[in-house]
Formats: C-alpha cells, structure tokens, sequence
C-alpha cells in the first residue's frame, strides 16, 4: 500500500470492532533495530542493584510485532480500550492501539500500538497514544503502563518521546520469552 498522497484530514481514528481485528493482524508490523536495552540485576545482602544499558548490535535485528488475536478479541469488551485509525478515502486500516485495564490499582497497560509500515513517521502513533491517554483519563485511571520487548528499541525511543519513563521490566514476560520494560505515563 502506498503512503505518498496520504491525506490526514481523511483519518478518523475510531473504536475498534471485531471485524477490524483481520486486517490489524495483516498489518507490517516489521521493524529494524541497531540497537537493544541490555538489563543487568546484581544482588548482594539485602541490595539488590538493576542497570539499563543500550547496546549497539553487530549487525541490524529484523523482528515483528506479534499481537495475539484472543487478545485483540478481549479488548472488544467493556472496559478495554481497542483504537483504529483508519484513512475513509480507501477505508484502510493503517494502525491501532490496545488496552487493557487493572481496576484495583487504576492502571491501563498498553499492549499493543501499531502502524502499517508505509505510513510510519506521520505521527498517527502519537495521535494512537494521545486517543488512548484521553479514552483513560474518561475512566480515571491514574497512568498508563506501556509494554515493551527489549529488543524493539525504535519502540522505546518513541515512548520515551511521548513522555514515558521507565519504571521497571520482567523476564521472561511475553510468549517467546523475551524480557518486557515497562515504561509508565502519568495521566
């Protein structure tokens, strides 16, 4: 799909419906990185010390981001939040956001934030986060937590671009194993 005519006053950015979920699963999620956040835990006594260190790749690491449809499907109910932006000209789907809710602590954890590769680097993720961080601020949540492989570091650049600070990580969190950072905003 090409993105060069790409008219932004032709974008709606809309809830997202169970027919949406096909075509947000067909889209690029692709992405490059030179670069990974490389975490290091120490513990000494009662100490325990954790480092953050970006590290350069030997060589560029091709991944893609994989949703889980069960997940996208879930987040259809109440209380979650399932975001498209779709261009009305061709009714194409170019990107969606997805969340879901921790009542007890009034947390929303962003899971998913994609964008059709050909239409990267026009702001629609900025406009995804900024719908989302509206759609919590609506059900008074006090933050919203972003999950983010090690790995995907154009990713962590982006959320750190939006205001996201780090505030902690998990090995072994998502289903291939790969250690998540979790980087909080507060609403």
């Amino acid at each position: 799909m090409q993105a060069a005519g790409l008219d932004t006053a032709q974008l709606i950015f809309r809830d997202g419906v169970d027919t949406d979920i096909p075509y947000c699963l067909a889209l690029d999620s692709d992405f490059q990185s030179e670069h990974v956040w490389q975490m290091t835990v120490q513990e000494s006594g009662d100490d325990v010390q954790i480092s953050c260190r970006k590290q350069r790749l030997p060589r560029h690491l091709d991944s893609r981001h994989v949703a889980d449809p069960q997940q996208l499907e879930w987040t259809l109910r109440q209380n979650y939040c399932f975001v498209v932006v779709q261009d009305q000209s061709s009714n194409h789907i170019l990107g969606y956001a997805s969340m879901w809710v921790d009542q007890s602590s009034q947390v929303a954890y962003l899971q998913n934030i994609v964008i059709d590769r050909p239409y990267r680097r026009r702001s629609l993720g900025s406009r995804l986060v900024h719908v989302a961080r509206q759609w919590a601020s609506e059900y008074r949540l006090r933050q919203i937590l972003f999950e983010i492989p090690t790995t995907n570091f154009p990713c962590i650049m982006f959320a750190r671009a939006l205001g996201f600070s780090f505030c902690g990580f998990n090995d072994h969190h998502f289903a291939n194993r790969e250690i998540a950072l979790f980087f909080s905003l507060s609403i």
